[in-house]
């Protein structure tokens, strides 16, 4: 008698166990993962149980997503945190999940002079990133001329000149 209830009991324990199982990875695939974390200036793919109609970024000054298909294609803009909510057309939500955005630190050196920063990558040679709360002036220099630098190349991309000699 003692056996046919240990016989059970687990009989009872293996489908409850499963029952959850089923339970927990019906609901894992409905929403997109709960937390990302991604680098400045870098991007990532996150993929969607369904088609999304609707994104929704609550800071965009962090980061910023656009749709790309069943997929989410997230970009970190700025160190912090943001959540992004994206909804299907039916309103039924596909993903719900907070984006932290963080400084890499491979090669990345800091100098601090007399209180001001200034922040640059080390690949091999140094050069300065544009990074908020760097030196303002430099930071101010810097974005102007990737500003000019940009134009050039959507001009070069309208015109298709890619800049040579012809």
């Amino acid at each position: 008698m003692q056996m046919n209830s240990l016989a059970n009991t687990r009989r009872i324990l293996l489908g409850a166990t499963l029952g959850l199982v089923g339970i927990l990875g019906i609901s894992s695939t409905a929403v997109a993962e709960p937390s990302i974390k991604i680098d400045v200036d870098d991007a990532k793919l996150v993929k969607l149980s369904g088609e999304p109609s609707t994104v929704v970024v609550s800071n965009p000054m962090f980061a910023d997503a656009s749709v790309q298909g069943q997929s989410l294609v997230v970009i970190g803009k700025t160190t912090g945190r943001t959540k992004v909510i994206v909804l299907d057309l039916d309103g039924n939500q596909l993903a719900n999940m907070m984006v932290k955005v963080q400084r890499t630190e491979d090669h990345v050196v800091s100098v601090y002079r007399a209180g001001v920063r200034r922040t640059m990558t080390c690949e091999p040679f140094c050069d300065q990133q544009l990074i908020v709360n760097d030196d303002p002036s430099k930071f101010k220099t810097m974005s102007e001329q990737i500003t000019i630098k940009t134009g050039f190349s959507q001009g070069a991309a309208a015109t298709g000149n890619s800049g040579e000699a012809q």
